[in-house]
């Protein structure tokens, strides 16, 4: 993917899980942060304005839903690419909350060759589209 890193935010509760995907994306030459809770994830976005946001919809405090609805009402924020990761299936039964708005959707358990595919796809139509 050249020389210039993409940096990758996941928001996610479990710090064994962001080491995984670090490890997985490193090789794609991306720069992965991790974040604990929704709340220093919006912290961290603000911040580090990354490339691709990875985001739990299960967290402790702030959940995945009041995160993307606080990306929503952020200019700076609202265009960034967002991949919701859950262990629930998108349903339209609506017995559940619906997902919230997201550019792609992987279900836990994933696998690398997913989480890979899915993060190479929407950086790269992010370059195409600069």
């Amino acid at each position: 993917m050249g020389h210039s890193s993409h940096k990758v935010l996941y928001i996610e509760d479990q710090p064994e899980m962001i080491d995984l995907v670090r490890l997985t994306l490193r090789r794609l030459g991306c720069e992965v942060l991790g974040a604990t809770d929704g709340a220093q994830g919006l912290r961290m976005m603000r911040d580090i304005r990354p490339d691709l946001v990875l985001l739990d919809l299960m967290l402790p405090g702030w959940d995945g839903w009041q995160v993307r609805r606080a990306m929503d009402d952020d200019v700076k924020l609202k265009d960034l690419p967002v991949v919701l990761v859950t262990a629930r299936v998108p349903t339209g039964n609506g017995n559940q909350h619906p997902l919230p708005r997201a550019d792609a959707y992987i279900t836990k358990p994933f696998s690398i060759a997913q989480i890979r595919s899915t993060v190479e796809s929407l950086l790269q139509e992010r370059v195409a589209a600069v």
